[in-house]
């Protein structure tokens, strides 16, 4: 459900929204179940499992190359038609229970969308 490239249109990072004029940098690829991120000439690469039975959506990344590499990150995804909503707690922290960086509630929320097959 995740494959394909994706451009970011919004995100926080701690709180903070990620500047309109820096999205356009940021690429995400999934090819099944290996992801590439690369923004302003860095990269972030690893693996990652989902598990659809949990409410909602838990996604557990292992990062090989960037600046979580060899730590692990517990997330939650939710797929709405061509955007793709990611939000990431902190390593060592608990999977995130809603999609917001606020008050201490993650590390990081990516909202993506689908470029064009």
């Amino acid at each position: 459900m995740l494959q394909g490239s994706w451009t970011l249109v919004s995100g926080e990072q701690d709180g903070v929204e990620i500047p309109a004029a820096d999205l356009d940098e940021y690429h995400l690829t999934i090819t099944g179940n290996r992801h590439l991120v690369q923004w302003a000439g860095a990269v972030l690469e690893g693996t990652h499992t989902i598990d659809e039975s949990q409410t909602p959506i838990a996604i557990d990344s292992a990062d090989s190359v960037g600046p979580f590499e060899g730590m692990s990150l517990k997330g939650i995804v939710e797929l709405d038609g061509n955007q793709l909503n990611i939000c990431f707690a902190a390593p060592g922290q608990p999977r995130p229970t809603e999609f917001t960086t606020r008050d201490n509630k993650a590390t990081v929320l990516h909202r993506w969308k689908r470029q064009d097959q």
